[in-house]
């Protein structure tokens, strides 16, 4: 792949943070020189630290701090439902009681259990995978053999399925981050069992993404996967962050969606 699309995407996204936050000073790889700067203004921040700091990626170091930041990007598309989680819709689901970031669902095999941007719980469980510009990388599907111990418990879903059809064909995804999201599958599994469960993709894609053949690819292989784990209770939804801002337009949009549009509506 070319680096085109993900070196205009890092400016455009960089020029996007500042004309929202014109007296935050960002350098010119797109850092702040705080975590806090580069989240919209009147967020829950306790909360916020209290849940990334907990989490494997150390979010609060230098990842936060950059604009083209997918945990950032996270944070302030649901931070305003970090402690209202009543008032939150995903994917036609509402009710929800409790909210977090980077919360973990393990699947009982050791080691750092998957970690998820964003998970909300009530009837319905509700988690959320945040992309940004990381799907603009290639990735190769790997999983290590002690996934083969989940056969006992997951082995009729198609997502322990894709395991091996995976490691058959680890390139199978050019874009897509195939691996995992299925270990992110399991683990709501192992953690929910039959309750009713969605995995939302949500990724950020530029404005005139149609212009661009690897936004299509993406969109494409992302479609995909959801469509051969169609049978499971874990329902992957994949959605572009613009989707995901129309379908609030929709239902009432919240106040801080136009901070959204501003910041990270822009094109590549």
């Amino acid at each position: 792949m070319s680096a085109g699309l993900r070196e205009r995407s890092y400016a455009a996204l960089l020029a996007g943070a500042r004309a929202v936050s014109g007296s935050v000073g960002y350098n010119r790889r797109g850092y702040a020189s705080r975590w806090q700067d580069n989240l919209m203004p009147g967020l829950p921040l306790a909360e916020i630290a209290r849940d990334l700091g907990g989490g494997a990626g150390r979010e609060l170091g230098g990842k936060l701090c950059a604009a083209h930041s997918s945990a950032a990007l996270a944070v302030n598309a649901f931070a305003p439902w970090r402690i209202a989680p009543e008032t939150l819709s995903l994917a036609g689901a509402t009710g929800f009681r409790s909210a977090r970031f980077e919360a973990t669902c393990p699947t009982g095999l050791g080691g750092k259990p998957p970690h998820l941007d964003f998970l909300a719980e009530g009837d319905v469980i509700a988690a959320v995978e945040s992309k940004c510009t990381e799907w603009m990388k290639r990735k190769s599907a790997r999983f290590s053999p002690s996934y083969d111990r989940l056969r006992g418990s997951h082995g009729h879903s198609p997502w322990y399925e894709m395991i091996q059809q995976l490691r058959d064909k680890p390139g199978r995804y050019e874009f897509l981050d195939a691996a995992q999201l299925v270990k992110h599958a399991l683990g709501l599994l192992t953690c929910y069992g039959a309750r009713e469960l969605r995995l939302l993709y949500v990724y950020w894609e530029p404005r005139n993404a149609a212009e661009w053949p690897e936004c299509r690819r993406h969109r494409a292989e992302a479609d995909d996967l959801a469509n051969r784990a169609a049978r499971c209770s874990v329902r992957l939804l994949p959605m572009s962050y613009r989707e995901l801002w129309e379908g609030w337009t929709s239902q009432g949009p919240p106040p801080h969606l136009a901070y959204l549009r501003a910041r990270y509506g822009c094109a590549a």
